[in-house]
């Protein structure tokens, strides 16, 4: 679900205008964030797309559906965040990783493989076990971001209601991802 001003302020970079002065300025750690929790949310949209052929759980699979949709919207909002601020002027990051994971809470080439191959029972384990750290490495990104933006006083606008919301999401979804994984042994 998109928060009320992450969608005002996307619905005024869609037309081309800048929101009133509730804007602050970004930060270089605040667009270091969004490019690389873009780039976390690329992950969590592989690991969706797998669903469908190797589980045969239907609560699984609308899960799966609309965890792909709120990672998708979300790295929707981090490319309209990051587009305004480079329309201010600022340098948008780009980002280079090369370590395998190439950041926490990312899974490793290793684990991704392990969770394609797998099928069934033993995929929706690695799956959810997968998809759970991966989701704590967003959290752990968004307390960082969230202490920062506290300690810097500075909220940037759709910024602030975005690392919220991500933080309330995922938070749920690890609950839910966790007791799944007890309850399908």
């Amino acid at each position: 679900m998109i928060a009320p001003r992450v969608a005002a302020l996307v619905l005024c970079l869609n037309a081309g205008l800048a929101p009133a002065a509730d804007v602050a300025t970004y930060s270089t750690a605040d667009l270091d964030f969004l490019a690389h929790m873009i780039v976390h949310h690329q992950q969590a949209l592989e690991l969706c797309a797998l669903v469908d052929e190797r589980s045969q759980r239907a609560e699984f699979h609308r899960f799966s559906r609309n965890l792909n949709d709120a990672q998708q919207a979300e790295i929707d909002q981090m490319q309209a965040l990051l587009q305004q601020a480079g329309a201010r002027g600022a340098k948008i990051p780009t980002t280079h990783f090369h370590a395998d994971p190439p950041m926490a809470g990312m899974l490793s080439k290793a684990q991704m493989s392990a969770i394609r191959q797998a099928r069934g029972p033993s995929f929706e384990r690695l799956w959810l076990e997968g998809m759970i750290l991966h989701h704590q490495g967003a959290v752990d990104m968004a307390l960082a971001q969230q202490e920062a933006q506290f300690r810097n006083r500075n909220q940037p606008y759709g910024l602030d209601t975005l690392v919220d919301d991500m933080l309330a999401a995922q938070r749920a979804e690890i609950g839910r991802m966790k007791d799944w994984l007890n309850d399908w042994r």
